[in-house]
């Protein structure tokens, strides 16, 4: 079971630090709704960062988002979806989540990097 944390791990895919930000919805001047994404960076999500194999773009894709990364993360969910993970100046926005036969071993968010936001 001590292998099973370092599966994911191959040369340049160690565990990396994504900030999280959640995000809520707020209502603009003009009457639209908007995502406005809070955080202060003391929430931290520690996880592999890999592309999206093509079954994995099919099954977790929606009509608004594309699937393109995947972030395996050890332990139980500590984001959620539609939040923000920031790694340095990449974003990517949690499409699905996948906690791994729910014991919370290990958890799998899917994500789509978003290079047109901050």
């Amino acid at each position: 079971m001590i292998n099973a944390r370092f599966m994911y791990l191959r040369p340049g895919n160690l565990f990396k630090d994504f900030v999280v930000e959640a995000n809520t919805q707020v209502v603009t001047s003009t009457g639209r709704v908007a995502n406005a994404p809070k955080g202060d960076g003391s929430k931290i999500v520690r996880g592999c960062l890999a592309e999206s194999t093509k079954e994995q773009k099919e099954s977790h894709s929606t009509r608004d988002r594309v699937c393109t990364h995947t972030i395996v993360q050890a332990g139980s969910p500590e984001a959620k979806k539609s939040d923000k993970l920031i790694l340095g100046n990449r974003t990517f926005y949690i499409i699905d989540i996948d906690e791994v036969g729910s014991l919370g071993i290990s958890t799998i968010y899917y994500a789509e990097e978003r290079k047109d936001v901050k």
